[in-house]
């Protein structure tokens, strides 16, 4: 060895609880390890920061002690302490578990100075969210207990909440500051308005007021500057603008376009020439030319809008290259851990090798998510090695609760109070197989069914399944009793959205006498005496049913269309077609409206055939025949007191809806329906009508729960009445 070299006789640490050993591993110097005198502290120096970026300690210093020609290291450590326990003090109007959710400390855990200024730091940004922007928060330190660990007490002074006094814009001349300040979420105080003030929210007020002047044509408006003066909790805010010259529409011209013609591009430009600029518009129709060419496959495609300044006028060049229309190489899927592939995929449009479609993507997504079996489905569009083509990935989120084996209680009007015990599966082994056992049992009511149906027969689009049930229903003044199966196939339409439905089904039923009131005498026709022997029906139908709406559980947009025509031979002999129609409109933000029409025939083949009472309308309450206001089955005809339904039905229905998520609703209807014992009584003036409003709530293992509270315009008195069903009942 040199004279100016020295080699690491021994390594050692010095701790209070951490481990020794791990200090020494850290520092990456090792006995036997030769320096020189300059290499040696800079080795030193690296050494104590690897060991402070452990975090476990506060001070990390170093002794060395020469001999001869070699030298001993000890690392000296200061360990931080650990938390005990975190404790707010002061706070009065901000929750205990907020405060606690948003510091999130774990006792025992490492205690650094910059945890304790981070948790400040958090609970002074849940306040000033609250708007307490004059809050003060300050952290105390206990000492350490025998196990090293302190108590963390943050001091809270709350201040008061700022409020906004009054908000002056100063340089508007074009529009008064009503106008402007309804466009911030920052508004001054009122009698209605409780005017805190949200300071992360201001700086985007700035922006909000550079828009609102940009979609009026003011392309040069800008904030110059702002004031805030404080005055015991109140704030008066100044906001000085400059709104420049307005600006107007010119001539829209295209260049290097092919594929779509002109006056195709040209319906697409919302604004029209004179007309004041707006920034909206002028982003939607860059949009809409972006949307057409990518439904046509040209998604590669650029569109760059020019705009040049004429005076005050703007005229805008869409220069746009086309590129070639990409092909779909690959479809993948991804999320799915019970559903198989084909389930989902066999839903998809978008397939390997077509020329990529927007309208396909979008149809695929509202498909796969009327399976039912997730919670959401993203898409992602991947650029494919292959030139010119696109790998569409599929994400979807399954819901937590495929199937359900429980267990519970049910109520309607109809059916009262039942128990019920139920296996029902809609994704049989994650096959998109449907299979349900259900038991139901209470005072008016006795259902034992089993059902199984297959979506996609022999891998093709046909659908078949069967069922077998056994129910026992009280009506008013009667029990029904009825065994029986049926099978059904169906097969989409050429038409979009179209299927079709074939139905083929065998009952037994009839009418306990022993049910029958006491105090019940028949009317004419209406003799619920015929019914109390054993009836077989046997009973094809076919159903038509066009259905594009975008959510089938909770939909806003589309429509759902159902024509049925079902026929009864053997020693019940009828034909019956029921017409329902609905469909949805969206409003604005999460607001629709849903419009429904529901129209229904039944009678028998011929004079001598009689309609049994159990197989006529009887409107009123919810269900498909409801209508609110009114108790279930409680509109039609009467006979000595008693209902007898109706064979010829018309129920027309409106809802406006605020659906604040996919599992909350919240609505307000107006109902109105009647039956007829013929089509010649038919007369639109005697409709009932009600009115209210309701609630729609998805529960996971429970179903849908709701409730609606509507009134009956005429009922002799009208009246409120409630209605409420939960479970399986819908």
């Amino acid at each position: 060895m040199t004279p100016d070299q020295l080699v690491v006789l021994s390594v050692s640490a010095r701790t209070e609880v951490a481990d020794s050993s791990l200090v020494v591993r850290t520092a990456g110097i090792a006995s036997g390890e030769v320096f020189t005198q300059a290499g040696f502290r800079s080795e030193l120096g690296d050494a104590i920061r690897r060991i402070h970026s452990l975090g476990l300690f506060s001070q990390v210093t170093v002794d060395t002690t020469i001999k001869a020609d070699g030298v001993n290291i000890v690392f000296i450590t200061t360990e931080y302490p650990r938390l005990k326990k975190v404790i707010f003090i002061g706070y009065r109007r901000i929750r205990l578990k907020d405060l606690e959710s948003r510091v999130k400390a774990h006792p025992g855990e490492v205690l650094a100075d910059k945890k304790v200024f981070d948790w400040k730091q958090e609970v002074m940004e849940l306040y000033k969210e609250k708007g307490f922007l004059l809050v003060q928060v300050e952290p105390e330190l206990s000492e350490p207990d025998s196990a090293g660990q302190v108590l963390v007490t943050y001091k809270i002074d709350e201040g008061d909440q700022v409020r906004i006094r009054n908000i002056e814009i100063i340089g508007n001349e074009q529009f008064t500051d009503p106008q402007i300040e309804i466009k911030l979420r920052n508004r001054q105080k009122t009698w209605y308005r409780k005017a805190r003030l949200l300071e992360d929210e201001f700086i985007k007020d700035l922006d909000r007021i550079v828009d609102f002047y940009k979609e009026r044509g003011f392309l040069d408006a800008q904030v110059l500057d702002y004031t805030m003066e404080y005055d015991q909790g109140w704030v008066s805010i100044t906001i000085m603008i400059e709104e420049g010259t307005r600006y107007y529409f010119g001539a829209v011209s295209f260049e290097n376009d092919s594929v779509i013609p002109k006056d195709r591009l040209t319906k697409l430009v919302g604004f029209r020439e004179g007309a004041v600029y707006n920034t909206k518009l002028a982003e939607k129709a860059l949009a809409d030319i972006y949307g057409v060419y990518s439904e046509e496959g040209y998604i590669y495609a650029q569109v760059s809008p020019v705009e040049e300044m004429r005076g005050d006028t703007v005229d805008i060049t869409y220069s746009i290259t086309e590129a070639k229309p990409a092909l779909v190489r690959l479809v993948r899927i991804e999320g799915n851990e019970q559903t198989h592939d084909k389930v989902i995929r066999r839903r998809i449009s978008s397939l390997p090798g077509y020329v990529f479609k927007r309208s396909d993507v979008i149809r695929s997504q509202r498909d796969i998510f009327n399976l039912g079996f997730f919670e959401d489905i993203t898409l992602d569009y991947r650029p494919a090695d292959t030139l010119g083509s696109i790998d569409l990935v599929y994400r979807v989120k399954e819901k937590g609760f495929f199937g359900t084996i429980g267990a519970g209680v049910t109520y309607s009007a109809v059916d009262g109070i039942t128990g019920y015990l139920e296996l029902q599966q809609p994704n049989l082994f994650g096959r998109g197989q449907q299979a349900t056992i259900k038991l139901e049992k209470g005072g008016r009511k006795t259902n034992v069914q089993l059902g199984f149906t297959e979506p996609w027969l022999f891998d093709t689009p046909t659908s078949g399944g069967f069922d077998v049930s056994y129910l026992t229903r009280t009506y008013d003044y009667y029990d029904k009793q009825e065994i029986g199966g049926g099978i059904s196939v169906s097969r989409p339409l050429p038409l979009d959205y179209t299927r079709a439905y074939l139905g083929l089904r065998l009952t037994d039923a009839f009418v306990p006498p022993a049910s029958i009131s006491s105090g019940y005498k028949p009317s004419g026709p209406f003799n619920i005496y015929r019914d109390t022997t054993h009836k077989t029906a046997f009973t094809p139908s076919i159903t038509l049913t066009r259905d594009s709406r975008d959510y089938i559980f909770n939909a806003s947009s589309g429509s759902a269309i159902t024509y049925t025509l079902s026929t009864s031979v053997g020693d019940i002999r009828y034909h019956r077609h029921v017409l329902d129609a609905s469909h949805y409109f969206p409003l604005f933000w999460k607001f629709s409206l849903l419009g429904r029409t529901r129209l229904g025939y039944i009678t028998g083949f011929s004079d001598a055939d009689t309609v049994p009472l159990y197989e006529r309308f009887y409107p009123g309450g919810t269900g498909p025949d409801g209508v609110r206001g009114y108790p279930d089955r409680g509109i039609g005809p009467y006979e000595a007191g008693y209902a007898v339904g109706g064979r010829a039905l018309a129920l027309f229905s409106l809802e406006y809806k605020l659906r604040v998520s996919r599992q909350l609703s919240f609505i307000a209807f107006a109902d109105a329906g009647n039956t007829w014992n013929s089509i010649g009584q038919f007369n639109l003036s005697s409709l009932k009508r009600g009115a209210g409003i309701g609630v729609r709530l998805e529960i996971p293992m429970l179903g849908l729960l709701g409730f609606d509270f509507g009134y009956g315009f005429d009922r002799e008195p009208g009246r409120w009445e409630p209605h409420f069903q939960i479970g399986r009942t819908f």
